[in-house]
């Protein structure tokens, strides 16, 4: 029986990274784990916190 693995992913990334650099970094990871063979992704979505800037986790879905 294969076992599905999945991901949670908080984006967190340091209040001094550029948006378009912590976007391209969740890219890469989320590709990443789909290469690996993860069944799944789930991605947090925070708009007051700096350390999560990610207020619409559905344009970072429709990117992939």
């Amino acid at each position: 029986m294969p076992l599905d693995v999945g991901l949670f992913m908080m984006p967190n990334h340091p209040p001094d990274t550029k948006i378009y650099d912590a976007n391209k970094f969740d890219l890469e990871t989320l590709i990443l784990a789909d290469q690996l063979g993860f069944s799944e992704a789930w991605i947090g979505e925070h708009f007051t916190a700096l350390w999560e800037p990610l207020p619409c986790p559905d344009i970072l879905i429709v990117q992939l």
